[in-house]
């Protein structure tokens, strides 16, 4: 029984939770959301789908939305989804259910699960310290829930809550984000934003305002160089220990 997994990911938590599920189901492939919607029909009797990605907000980013809301699944696929939170995340779940829903299709299986969270703009990262056992307890989790994927159970756990602040003039989500001179025009942020927001511009990265607010920019930044108004300068970056930056760099063309 084939699975595909479409997975969206900023600072790689939500990479690691796909990979390590990956791992855990037979005949499974990983595809990234940000490499765009494919052309054909996905899915059919007899395969399973499945979504990986942050909750933001307690809701979808934007780009798993227009994703899901696009992509063509066949008529009995067994759909399920994972979400990566820092809190709550069910109303995550809960979304993804509804946007189904309105396709004619239905969330077979959805669960959220606690990993670190990773939004400096609003806190501090957690140390690294504390990385590794949390990563062992994701490890146990995802596996039991493989085998409830595995089984075919039909189980949704959705919190009916999200806020949609993130959402909210769009256009000015990414005025606040700035770079000090420190920057060494490497073109990482470029290279790494899941929606091609940014472009090099007199050797210096500026934002092109469809921003999805992953932060995988500021967190990636090798010289720290990107801050988000004053809120960021002496805070912890975050990036998952277990992917690598070169497994982000999975946008159209890169």
């Amino acid at each position: 029984m084939a699975t595909t997994i479409y997975w969206f990911s900023g600072t790689g938590n939500s990479l690691y939770a796909a990979k390590c599920l990956a791992g855990c189901l037979e005949d499974s492939s990983l595809c990234s959301i940000a490499q765009g919607v494919p052309p054909d029909a996905v899915g059919g009797s007899g395969e399973k789908i499945g979504f990986v990605f942050p909750s933001y907000y307690s809701n979808l980013p934007r780009i798993v939305r227009s994703f899901v809301e696009r992509l063509n699944i066949r008529e009995g696929t067994y759909l399920f989804a994972l979400v990566t939170m820092g809190g709550l995340g069910q109303g995550s779940v809960a979304t993804l259910d509804s946007v189904l829903k309105r396709k004619k299709l239905r969330l077979d299986f959805g669960r959220g699960i606690l990993m670190s969270a990773n939004y400096i703009i609003n806190y501090n990262p957690a140390d690294y310290t504390k990385i590794e056992k949390m990563l062992e307890k994701t490890n146990d989790k995802i596996k039991q829930m493989s085998l409830q994927i595995k089984a075919g159970e039909r189980s949704v756990r959705k919190l009916i809550f999200s806020a949609n602040n993130l959402y909210k003039n769009i256009e000015a989500l990414d005025t606040s984000f700035t770079v000090e001179d420190t920057c060494i025009s490497c073109g990482q942020c470029v290279e790494i934003c899941p929606v091609a927001n940014i472009k090099m511009e007199n050797n210096k990265p500026c934002r092109l305002h469809h921003c999805e607010h992953c932060v995988s920019c500021i967190n990636w930044c090798p010289v720290k160089a990107i801050q988000y108004g004053d809120k960021t300068k002496n805070r912890r970056r975050y990036h998952n220990p277990k992917i690598s930056v070169k497994e982000l760099k999975l946008r159209s063309g890169k």
